[in-house]
């Protein structure tokens, strides 16, 4: 329980939830679309039960995202991004981490492109998910990312929160999903002097992944979901 709230009550409806490929059983959360006016009411009155599911809107990262050929301000799918220091933008409501908040900027729309996971560094992975449920999250899936404890929640793109030695949470980065080939974005990104890491195979099976390394955030593509390792 975190300092200053009371005890949180839960759902007892179950369901199969999915990330990035994995299935496990979660606990699906109740919610109903509210008016704009009633944005921020997003806990009933009984039980404190969620009534809306906050999603992630835009993030700020030490990225200057020209030099992978888009917009100052791409927009890929619902997630606007930005370069700046990292910041973030939900809707309705952020969880409570020091992830300073930003306004959602104008974008411009880049086509093939979606976010498909935010990496999101917590000191203590259970006091992060408290945070996450009382937004209406619950963990898609927990796991050990070389070898430190991880969860994994659906906010519109996954959110990958880690237990890692850092004094508050802190964004890492992002990988996004590209629907071109990674050898041929790799090469066309290559040609632009970025050092772009060899495709391999990604944790995830049928997906694929490659590392752009050298900026100032994590930064990764990643095949689509249902990617064959025939379709290379």
């Amino acid at each position: 329980m975190l300092q200053g709230e009371g005890p949180m009550c839960r759902h007892p409806s179950t369901s199969f939830g999915e990330v990035r490929g994995t299935k496990m059983q979660v606990r699906r959360a109740f919610f109903v679309r509210s008016q704009k006016s009633e944005r921020f009411a997003f806990r009933s009155q009984k039980c404190g039960i969620p009534s809306v599911v906050s999603t992630i809107a835009a993030l700020q990262l030490p990225i200057e995202w020209g030099i992978l050929g888009w917009p100052d301000n791409p927009r890929l799918n619902d997630v606007a991004l930005a370069t700046g220091d990292p910041k973030w933008a939900w809707n309705p409501a952020a969880p409570a981490f020091a992830v300073p908040a930003m306004e959602e900027p104008e974008s411009v729309d880049v086509p093939g492109f979606s976010v498909d996971h935010v990496v999101l560094l917590v000191p203590v992975l259970d006091v992060a998910i408290g945070r996450f449920d009382n937004i209406g999250l619950s963990p898609r899936l927990r796991m050990l990312v070389q070898d430190r404890p991880a969860a994994f929640f659906r906010a519109g793109p996954v959110i990958e929160v880690i237990e890692s030695p850092v004094r508050q949470s802190a964004l890492y980065g992002i990988a996004v999903t590209a629907e071109e080939s990674l050898e041929s974005l790799s090469l066309a990104w290559k040609a632009k002097g970025l050092n772009v890491g060899d495709v391999k195979d990604a944790i995830q099976p049928g997906r694929r992944i490659m590392t752009v390394h050298d900026l100032d955030a994590g930064f990764a593509v990643m095949s689509p979901d249902g990617a064959t390792r025939t379709n290379r």
